[in-house]
């Protein structure tokens, strides 16, 4: 439609793993695993520690597919469920309190609604 969008392919994966391998390696510090860990558990979520090594498995493992562009697919899906849990576990805005926290966690929802988006065209063009 816009002639070679081949550039724009490549500049929306990097910008997506950008996102997502930033916020990976920033919650690989000793404290961010044990704030996510305790936190999973007091939220209800099942084998915490697991589930966290899990999820960022997930998130590296379908960062380095999207990037090198291998089994992308494969890598897509990985980041699309690892984002929809990961908000599904840590921003219940509906059961926040303070208003300016849940109001964070709900703009951070939209985010991740958006994030999803993004890899649900990725995986489009695909096709």
């Amino acid at each position: 439609m816009y002639g070679d969008s081949s550039w724009l392919d490549t500049a929306g994966r990097l910008l997506i793993v950008a996102c997502f391998l930033g916020n990976g390696v920033c919650n690989l510090a000793p404290a961010r695993i044990r704030h996510h860990i305790e936190r999973m558990g007091e939220l209800g979520t099942p084998v915490p520690a697991a589930t966290h090594w899990i999820g960022m498995a997930m998130l590296f493992a379908g960062s380095a597919l999207v990037l090198a562009d291998w089994h992308a697919d494969i890598g897509a899906w990985c980041l699309i469920v690892f984002t929809v849990a990961a908000t599904a576990i840590f921003h219940r805005f509906w059961n926040v309190q303070d208003p300016a926290k849940r109001n964070s966690s709900r703009i951070t929802v939209f985010a991740n609604t958006a994030i999803v988006g993004g890899l649900l065209l990725l995986l489009g063009n695909m096709l």
